[in-house]
């Protein structure tokens, strides 16, 4: 059974016996353009939601954004609203607003109220892009709305056990520690309070400042009071009263919160909440390019990015895999992720089958999940390494009708042929932005395939000549393939030996895509010319 589908049935379970409608949470921070690894939060979320409504069962998919969390350092690359990204030091005013709300920091670009509405706003677009809806809450609005009330109380009525709680668990509090920030109203700083009035529902403070990373947010000294609308929980104490508010059935969550936060909420929801805790699903980051992705460095990717190179559903089935398993994205190479999609595709509908049957069907239940809603029967693909050589050699209609030429749009509709000249637009962006040489297509000049023609063996010529008869014949690519061993056989030659006179006299190099496609992709007449060495 795929892992969505075994937490479903714990989801289900869970919610019956809570006698209550399962609701299944995931969050983020918008202290900058969240990255595709924070995307994690919420498709392991989804997935699940997905196939508990699949059961027949209503269930509630919520997505908080922590706008009222202090900003902790200003990333070395923010995106605007198109999700064009911007070096950080064009703003350097933002530095001023270190320890303060998100909610509260103007939107470096004006287009937004506040920096958390602006990267709020980028980060669900992209999941909006996927077709995934989760209801959004803002946590600062809860704040403001007295949502959160019942569990800022229970922390001050139990001061002395909360302050036991953080110190087990972070060694830089004392058990006099109380996990509650007030915003100060002169700097505007999130600072510690000292005290706080049940009755009255305020805290007392002096503006000290925060501590943030190895860094300090200065504070200004004011002391006053606040109501506690004014403030916020600690993290570790807030993450689980948002659970509490919201009858958190289940959550997922990284490993890095499973060695640390997650290990005091199993404390703070019964001793202090008085709470049964959600279901817990943890889950391995992935690396892109072979690193983590870090704000900090700037080498991150929003889901927009991805949407420039591959579709919703090839970028979905990558993280419908194993989530307990780190992966690496390879931006050089994503036409294996595409691939990887196609080939689970034609796994569902019945045009390929594989050697393990359980394998096969978890491979179908992972293209179901990976798609917005399965279609009728399948849809007419592109391979993507293809789309990625014909958009280098020829325009989008020509393109089109090369493609119509050989037989892949053969009983296509109108949707399956924009679906394929999409593919063409993604891995022509693909060729330009992120792969290798070796990928990279140009036809040398017939002067230049003179010279390598010349240096090739008397077996090369004679496959190639004989080969170029055959292509001008036309037929199945199949058809031609096997040809093209017989041929090699006939004369002695190695198939390899072959593909690279071939790629020699067309692209100058030993290697190219796949060749026969490709020189049928091509005009075959100067094609055939080359193999014959009259070009």
């Amino acid at each position: 059974m795929h892992w969505a589908d075994q937490l479903a049935e714990k989801i289900i379970e869970r919610s019956k016996k809570e006698k209550r409608t399962p609701n299944v949470k995931c969050q983020q921070t918008p202290s900058g353009g969240k990255h595709i690894g924070n995307l994690n939060d919420v498709l392991r979320a989804w997935f699940p939601v997905k196939s508990v409504r699949e059961h027949g069962v209503d269930c509630e998919f919520v997505h908080t954004t922590d706008d009222r969390d202090p900003l902790k350092d200003v990333p070395a690359k923010i995106a605007d609203l198109d999700s064009k990204w911007h070096d950080s030091k064009e703003f350097p005013e933002m530095g001023k607003y270190l320890g303060q709300p998100l909610c509260r920091i103007p939107d470096p670009f004006g287009c937004c109220d506040s920096w958390s509405e602006h990267f709020t706003e980028i980060w669900m677009r992209g999941i909006y892009a996927l077709d995934v809806h989760p209801e959004l809450y803002s946590v600062n609005a809860l704040y403001e709305q007295g949502k959160l009330e019942p569990y800022v109380r229970k922390v001050f009525e139990k001061a002395g056990e909360a302050g036991k709680i953080a110190a087990k668990f972070q060694a830089t509090k004392s058990e006099k520690y109380i996990p509650f920030d007030a915003i100060c109203p002169e700097c505007g700083v999130l600072t510690n309070v000292n005290s706080s009035d049940l009755e009255n529902k305020t805290v007392h403070f002096v503006c000290g400042g925060k501590a943030i990373k190895k860094r300090k947010a200065e504070g200004c000294g004011y002391e006053g009071e606040v109501p506690w609308s004014e403030g916020k929980l600690q993290w570790r104490f807030e993450w689980p009263a948002l659970m509490g508010l919201f009858h958190t059935t289940f959550e997922p969550f990284g490993k890095d919160h499973f060695e640390g936060s997650w290990k005091s909420v199993l404390e703070i929801m019964p001793k202090i909440f008085e709470l049964e805790p959600p279901i817990p699903f943890v889950y391995e980051f992935f690396l892109v390019n072979g690193e983590k992705m870090s704000a900090s460095k700037g080498n991150v990717y929003v889901v927009q990015d991805l949407m420039k190179l591959i579709e919703p559903e090839p970028f979905m089935y990558f993280y419908v895999k194993r989530p307990e398993k780190q992966r690496d994205l390879d931006l050089g190479r994503v036409f294996q992720l595409v691939d990887e999609f196609d080939d689970a595709e034609r796994a569902y509908f019945g045009e390929s089958t594989g050697k393990n049957e359980a394998k096969e069907e978890n491979t179908k239940r992972m293209y179901e999940l990976a798609v917005s809603s399965v279609p009728e029967k399948a849809p007419a693909r592109v391979s993507y390494s293809f789309a990625a050589a014909l958009a280098q050699v020829l325009d989008e209609d020509a393109a089109v009708a090369k493609l119509r030429e050989l037989g892949h749009l053969k009983g296509a509709s109108k949707q399956d042929e924009e679906s394929c000249r999409n593919r063409l637009r993604l891995a022509k962006t693909w060729v330009e932005s992120f792969a290798g040489d070796e990928f990279k297509i140009k036809v040398i000049p017939a002067a230049q395939a003179e010279e390598k023609y010349v240096l090739l063996s008397d077996g090369q010529k004679r496959v190639l000549s004989e080969f170029a008869d055959v292509m001008l014949k036309g037929g199945m690519e199949a058809e031609q393939a096997s040809k093209a061993k017989e041929l090699c056989a006939e004369h002695g030659i190695a198939t390899q030996d072959f593909f690279k006179a071939a790629y020699a006299v067309l692209l100058g190099k030993e290697k190219g895509p796949r060749l026969i496609p490709f020189a049928n992709a091509l005009d075959k007449k100067i094609v055939a010319r080359r193999f014959k060495g009259e070009e």
